[in-house]
């Protein structure tokens, strides 16, 4: 195992599992989704903002030096959040084996937050990482409140098909009740669980940022003055040199009894509230045949 991280921002800036590269990018943790049309109808790019800037602006210290701990080498990473809405932080524990434990905790500091669209970590892995499997619901993709018509079963595929270029790029490919899912890149593969917890996973051959939208900058009102105009067209989205990979303890349903201004259903919305999860991930080498 070769784990190298940041003295001051405890960031991961290189992690190799016997010699092979899995990242240079830090985990980071997520609590925004690109707003799907459903969401831009119900104003969610305006009221839930402060999650956006809270994914894309949190600034992480390291607190907890590396030390030695039963299974292995253990740290602590706690996220500022802007304007210290939230405390959140990850405990990463890394045995000789090279399996590779999170334990996530978020915990409000501030009254009347909005709810969260979403808790949850990524990874950003290299673009060899091409091939994905999973247990869980699929093979297309599956919400909260959208999954009773998807089969539970093992699903293989590629990376690069686990999105769909909607017009107005949004959320897309999301896997719900996840017990694992792996990706590999022919001689290296990665599995991921939730330690007995299922799962919200998904996959894109780019980073968010190709998929999100901007209140401020990406649209202007439409005519109907609720779904906002957007500048960006699902033929536009390209396909990157990273791959973010999404690992949540939960997302918000994506609603749709109407496109303009109904909210998700109450009991698929996440309170702003503590929320813990643990996530396992186990780097292992293929065996090439002869």
């Amino acid at each position: 195992v070769d784990l190298r991280i940041d003295s001051e921002t405890g960031e991961i800036t290189s992690w190799k599992h016997k010699g092979k590269l899995i990242t240079n990018h830090a985990i980071r943790p997520n609590f925004w989704r690109p707003p799907t049309d459903n969401d831009l109808g119900n104003g969610m790019d305006k009221w839930a903002r402060v999650w956006q800037q809270a994914t894309y602006e949190a600034k992480s210290r390291l607190t907890e030096k590396p030390k030695k701990v039963k299974k292995g080498m253990s740290f602590e990473v706690t996220y500022d959040l802007p304007d210290s809405i939230a405390l959140m932080k990850m405990v990463f524990t890394i045995s000789e084996l090279g399996i590779f434990v999170i334990d996530y905790e978020f915990e409000p500091l501030k009254k009347n937050l909005p709810n969260i669209p979403r808790i949850g970590l990524f990874l950003t892995l290299p673009d060899s990482f091409k091939d994905v499997s999973w247990y869980g619901k699929g093979p297309h993709e599956t919400y909260w409140d959208r999954k009773t018509g998807a089969k539970t079963a093992l699903f293989i595929g590629k990376v690069k098909d686990q999105f769909h270029r909607y017009s107005r790029p949004q959320d897309t490919g999301n896997k719900t009740d996840v017990r694992w899912m792996e990706v590999s890149n022919g001689s290296m593969s990665m599995l991921a669980s939730g330690n007995g917890a299922l799962l919200n996973a998904s996959i894109w051959p780019f980073l968010m940022s190709e998929l999100d939208h901007d209140s401020e900058k990406d649209g202007a009102e439409s005519a109907s003055g609720l779904v906002p105009v957007t500048k960006k067209h699902g033929a536009d989205i390209k396909i990157g040199k990273e791959i973010q990979w999404n690992l949540d303890h939960l997302q918000m349903g994506v609603g749709g009894d109407t496109s303009w201004g109904r909210l998700v259903h109450d009991e698929y919305t996440i309170k702003p509230k503590n929320y813990r999860y643990s996530l396992t991930l186990i780097p292992s080498i293929k065996q090439v045949r002869k």
